[in-house]
């Protein structure tokens, strides 16, 4: 993270830019919710303390109001003033000290890892559990891994496959159980581009991917 002199990220091109407004560079993933209940993945470029510009995998409409929920800071609120390009300004509800906002920090356990955005779906995956494929509930899903719901024995550290239609086959453990809700961790992290585009496609069709 470094802090540049730019200009500001809510305003569009040809608008009057104010230079002298000191932003900080920042490229962190959020979760991106609309008032319609639609949410989607992207990337914080670039944060003042009037709004922050973002990476895009969906299109926005000037307008929307949204509310951003970073990986590691508190969710904010704002209206979307431009979009182009995969881009898009937002502007805040009211100011936000910087500093103080990228700079709370926020307790965790030894053993916990900052968690990333997650988004709900009302899909169903397989889950091969040992030999067997099983259609699992898919509760929800981000990067690193995913929620499913299963009444199926397994312990935790378990190695499974989990099958995402328009996703494919991941290796993954069990990291948690609770009561018939598992949590799993992929081997490998879904690339944000791949997760965005899925989201903004294959999972947002006929509702299948809302806002919790």
């Amino acid at each position: 993270m470094t802090v540049d002199t730019v200009s500001d990220p809510t305003l569009h091109a040809g608008e009057d830019r104010r230079a002298d407004e000191r932003m900080t560079t920042l490229f962190q993933v959020a979760r991106l919710l609309t008032d319609q209940g639609a949410q989607h993945l992207c990337l914080i470029r670039n944060i003042g303390s009037g709004g922050m510009m973002l990476e895009l995998y969906a299109p926005l409409e000037p307008g929307t109001r949204v509310r951003i929920e970073p990986k590691v800071c508190d969710p904010v609120g704002g209206v979307v003033r431009w979009a182009q390009a995969g881009q898009a300004g937002i502007a805040f509800d009211a100011p936000i000290d910087v500093h103080n906002y990228l700079h709370t920090h926020h307790v965790l356990l030894p053993d916990q890892l900052p968690r990333c955005p997650r988004v709900t779906t009302q899909l169903r995956a397989r889950l091969r559990i040992g030999a067997v494929w099983h259609l699992v509930p898919l509760i929800d899903l981000s990067q690193g891994g995913a929620k499913v719901e299963t009444d199926l024995p397994v312990e935790l550290g378990q190695g499974v496959e989990i099958d995402i239609a328009g996703i494919g086959t991941l290796g993954a453990h069990v990291r948690w159980v609770r009561g018939e809700r598992i949590g799993l961790v992929f081997t490998s992290a879904l690339r944000l581009a791949r997760l965005a585009q899925w989201i903004a496609s294959h999972g947002a069709e006929a509702g299948n991917v809302r806002a919790a």
